[in-house]
């Protein structure tokens, strides 16, 4: 047997056990259409295979499995990659029910996006009591029709959210509307750790939960913690919260990002309330999507960060200086008051990447841009250029106050270093540009920088370690 029949041997064997399994098979696409079915599948159902390619699965499923499959199964299936087990009626061909158990896993392609589901299907129609379980998911599911808008109204508003405000608000609004809760509030946590409150309207924001610890409580813990003022007798301040607020029930359920708390939604009802699985569920998927929203908000405000602010000095970025520079021309321009731009190169700072490794030349950069923006007057920028480079924009500024700016940079740049640098010496050259504002010209922020650059390199020609000033309109100088 040569390979090209060995191997056409092998995919008619692997086609005979897919077409045969004894299971069925259904390659779904990610907009729900069916693909392929397999021959178990069709002698089970009396579909012909022409009946449903191109069908979308969930028209096959009785009415209270598609609000199963779209609100319950679909969603976790396609957040953890994988869903099994899962208990369904299909509509045969003939109008007939079949309890099935359906297994579903993400395919993904070689970059991992993924391109589709794929099904196995198994007949439960043997299953001793299945038929009371599918009656009672049956009747789950259609009472959920609220739960089901509840779900898509959050999955539009959170989706719209572009600020950490914005999403608290849609959490609270969506609570308050799922559950008709009297109020909802949302807390998150801030970066030092602190729960502050993000949104919430009364009688929720009144409620002192941090204070009585249940915020923490249900953060630490992952679960989510309801209190019934009957049973807060124990606790006089939580009671005396609730029956200020007219509330018989408080719930607090906490927002995470895996081990990371996030914060807690915090909602009150005026009657005593209790939670049914269907409900349980749904706070569920709405914590989920919730949490989702919150961190891809994050993420995406350290990603504007990163672009805009220098990740090893936290210092504006060269973007960031040209536009606060171009604001600064324009404010001189406006009230006939001038501005300077400060360039600094770094004289000596070559010879310590080189000899203490660059590790210790971060650590060194960084050191002086902590120095450079505690010795600038309040609301001057300090900026990276790149490199060893650094700016600062001094508004309102004439030679006299960028003297004393350029004498204070020196001094701090001159300061001994911590660490493995300790014995390192480093100094500044520094070139200034200023602009003399009279009426408007046509001065732009590279003019200004090329200027500033300039002077700069003529302060290390003259022997490093000074600083160089000239002004942006002429060549005159003055040297230091």
């Amino acid at each position: 047997m040569n390979l090209t029949e060995g191997l056409g041997e092998s995919q008619a064997s692997f086609e005979h056990l897919y077409e045969n399994a004894p299971c069925g098979y259904l390659s779904i696409a990610l907009d729900g259409v069916i693909v392929r079915a397999n021959g178990t599948f069709l002698a089970w159902t009396g579909y012909r295979r022409d009946d449903l390619v191109g069908v979308p699965l969930v028209t096959l499923l009785h009415t209270g499995s598609q609000l199963l499959y779209e609100t319950r199964y679909l969603p976790a299936l396609l957040l953890n990659g994988e869903a099994l087990e899962v208990a369904l009626e299909l509509r045969r061909a003939d109008g007939t029910s079949m309890p099935i158990l359906v297994n579903g896993a993400l395919v993904r392609d070689e970059s991992g996006a993924p391109q589709g589901v794929r099904f196995a299907i198994f007949d439960s129609s043997v299953r001793q009591g299945y038929e009371r379980q599918l009656l009672a998911a049956r009747r789950l599911a259609e009472s959920s029709e609220s739960h089901v808008r509840s779900l898509q109204d959050a999955s539009s508003r959170f989706g719209a959210a572009t600020t950490d405000g914005a999403l608290a608000d849609a959490i609270a609004l969506t609570v308050r509307g799922a559950f008709a809760a009297s109020g909802a509030s949302v807390y998150l946590v801030d970066d030092e750790g602190s729960l502050q409150r993000a949104s919430g309207d009364s009688p929720a924001g009144s409620l002192p939960p941090f204070g009585s610890g249940l915020a923490e409580v249900a953060m630490r813990g992952s679960r989510t913690v309801v209190v019934n003022r009957p049973s807060a007798s124990a606790r006089p301040d939580i009671a005396d919260a609730l029956r200020a607020a007219r509330a018989e029930t408080l719930v607090v359920v906490p927002l995470r990002d895996g081990d990371r708390p996030l914060g807690v939604v915090v909602a009150v009802f005026g009657r005593a309330r209790t939670f049914d699985t269907a409900d349980t569920d749904l706070q569920e998927a709405l914590v989920r999507q919730a949490e989702q929203a919150l961190i891809r908000i994050r993420l995406q405000g350290q990603l504007e960060r990163l672009a805009l602010y220098d990740q090893l000095t936290g210092l504006a970025r060269r973007n960031v200086v040209r536009e606060r520079l171009m604001d600064a021309i324009r404010l001189a321009e406006l009230t006939n008051r001038s501005m300077a731009l400060v360039f600094i190169d770094l004289d000596g700072f070559k010879a310590i990447n080189d000899e203490l490794g660059h590790v210790v030349g971060d650590s060194v950069l960084t050191q002086v841009g902590e120095r450079l923006q505690s010795v600038v007057r309040k609301g001057d920028v300090v900026g990276r250029f790149g490199g060893d480079e650094f700016v600062v924009i001094c508004e309102n500024a004439d030679i006299g106050a960028v003297e004393r700016v350029s004498e204070r940079l020196h001094a701090a740049i001159r300061e001994p270093f911590t660490g493995t640098a300790s014995g390192a010496v480093l100094t500044g050259s520094i070139g200034v540009a200023i602009h003399s504002a009279r009426g408007h010209s046509d001065l732009s922020p590279d003019a200004m920088i090329e200027c500033a650059d300039e002077a700069m390199y003529r302060s290390k020609r003259a022997g490093k370690n000074r600083t160089t000033i000239v002004a942006s309109e002429a060549e005159n100088e003055r040297r230091r």
